[in-house]
C-alpha cells in the first residue's frame, strides 16, 4: 500500500471544538515516542494497529490529553482515520469527566457504546477521505446536541488563549476572564482536569516539537525560544521532566521517521 496521508476540516458547526479529521494509510516508520499533548484524539483503524507501550492498540481507540510519553511502533502497513478534538474540547461530544480519561488508550466503545462500532463499521467499509469524514460530520453532530456544555464556552476561550500562547500568565487570563486567580485556577481544573500551569507547560512542548518537524532547517534552540522557553537549558530540563527523554532523541525520531504533526490552524503567540 502506497503511503498517503490526507486532513479535512468538519463542517462548520464542529470546528470550535473539532481542529480536523486526518489519517495515513500505507507503511510508515513512526518515531519511537507520542510526546506529550493538550488534545484529544479518537482513532479509527481499519488496518492493522500501531503498538502502543508494546501492545496492540484497540482498531477504535481514544487518546485524551497525555501529560506524559506514550511509546509507539508500527505493526505493518497502516490505515486509520483520526478525530483530532481542540483542547478541552471532548467533553462536548461525551458524559465522562475529562479527568477521567487522561493518560489512557481507551476503547471508543468506553465513551458510546455500541454507536462507536456502527461508526467503526463505517469507516472501515468507506471508499474514501470525503465519505469517512462525512460519517464523522453526522456522528459527532449527534454527540454534540447530547453533550454540548454551552455555559462552559467562556472557559473554552480562556483554554484557546493559553494554547495559542502558553507564555501568557495566569494572572492576565484570570484578569480575562473576570475571576479571582484562585478562582480561575479551580474552575480550569474542574473543566479540564488539568491546572492552567501544567496545560501550558505541555502545550509549549508541543509546540516547539511541531516547529521542528514541520521546519527542518530550523536548530532546536532556535524554535525554544521562538516559543517561549528561556534558554537552551530550561527546554532540555523542560522535556525531560515531561518525556523522561532529551530533545534530541524526540528531534531525531521525528526528523528521521514519520511524525503526527499537522500545521497548526493559527499562528501561535
Amino acid at each position: 500500500m502506497r503511503p498517503f496521508r490526507w486532513h479535512l476540516r468538519p463542517r462548520s458547526i464542529l470546528r470550535p471544538y473539532i481542529d480536523r479529521y486526518w489519517g495515513w494509510e500505507g507503511l510508515h516508520r513512526l518515531p519511537p515516542l507520542l510526546p506529550p499533548g493538550t488534545g484529544s484524539e479518537c482513532v479509527f483503524h481499519y488496518a492493522k494497529p500501531y503498538l502502543l507501550n508494546g501492545k496492540d492498540a484497540p482498531h477504535a481507540m481514544l487518546l485524551c490529553i497525555r501529560t506524559h510519553a506514550v511509546a509507539i511502533e508500527e505493526n505493518g502497513a497502516l490505515g486509520f482515520v483520526a478525530v483530532r478534538f481542540r483542547g478541552g474540547s471532548l467533553r462536548h461530544f461525551c458524559a465522562q469527566p475529562l479527568a477521567h480519561l487522561h493518560d489512557q488508550e481507551l476503547p471508543v466503545q468506553a465513551l458510546w457504546g455500541g454507536d462507536a462500532e456502527r461508526l467503526s463499521d463505517q469507516l472501515r467499509m468507506a471508499d474514501g477521505p470525503a465519505t469517512r469524514a462525512a460519517a464523522l460530520d453526522q456522528f459527532f453532530l449527534a454527540r454534540l446536541g447530547e453533550y454540548e456544555r454551552r455555559s462552559e464556552r467562556g472557559l473554552d476561550a480562556q483554554l484557546d488563549k493559553l494554547y495559542y500562547a502558553p507564555g501568557m500568565s495566569i494572572d492576565t487570563l484570570a484578569e480575562h476572564s473576570g475571576w479571582t486567580r484562585r478562582h480561575f485556577q479551580r474552575k480550569f481544573t474542574d473543566a479540564f482536569g488539568l491546572g492552567p500551569k501544567q496545560f501550558a507547560r505541555i502545550a509549549r512542548l508541543s509546540h516547539t516539537m511541531r516547529l521542528l518537524a514541520l521546519e527542518p532547517n530550523v536548530t532546536a534552540l532556535d524554535a525554544a525560544l521562538r516559543i517561549g522557553y528561556f534558554d537552551q537549558a530550561h527546554f532540555i530540563h523542560e522535556t525531560r521532566a515531561l518525556t523522561g527523554v532529551t530533545p534530541q532523541t524526540i528531534i531525531t525520531g521525528m526528523r528521521e521517521k514519520s511524525h503526527f504533526y499537522n500545521p497548526p490552524s493559527r499562528p501561535i503567540a
